[in-house]
């Protein structure tokens, strides 16, 4: 019989504390399964905020955005990585891009559910994580 722990199963709390005042305080707890890198509290933040931005909007009006409009959002982008390109090799080469790559680039970094986590403790076996 292995003695190890398998710090990957099992459940965790963590405590939700809304930006907004009116809502309570919560401990919530999650499942272990997905690891550090695919986890509950990742995906419950992520959705969190991606529900409470305007990402969402942004999102559907990238989707529903006509012709004209996208080529005159790609235009905008193209004066902004001009501006930059003379400080970065990465916005020279996003210059070169045609437009719906140039959007689509920008509508993944811009309207997608993203969030970081920061540990306060480092996770071990001491801790049970």
């Amino acid at each position: 019989q292995s003695s190890e722990i398998n710090m990957s199963s099992g459940n965790f709390t963590y405590v939700f504390i809304p930006a907004n005042d009116s809502k309570p305080i919560e401990a919530i707890i999650g499942d272990k399964s997905g690891g550090l890198s695919d986890d509950c509290l990742s995906k419950e933040a992520k959705q969190y905020f991606f529900k409470n931005s305007d990402k969402g909007e942004r999102a559907a009006a990238l989707e529903n955005a006509t012709p004209e409009q996208r080529k005159l959002l790609a235009a905008q982008l193209r004066e902004e990585v001009k501006a930059q390109a003379a400080q970065s090799s990465y916005a020279s080469q996003m210059s070169k891009l045609d437009d719906d790559a140039l959007i689509g680039i920008m509508q993944a970094n811009q309207t997608s559910a993203s969030c970081e986590i920061t540990a306060l403790t480092v996770p071990t076996s001491v801790n049970n994580q």
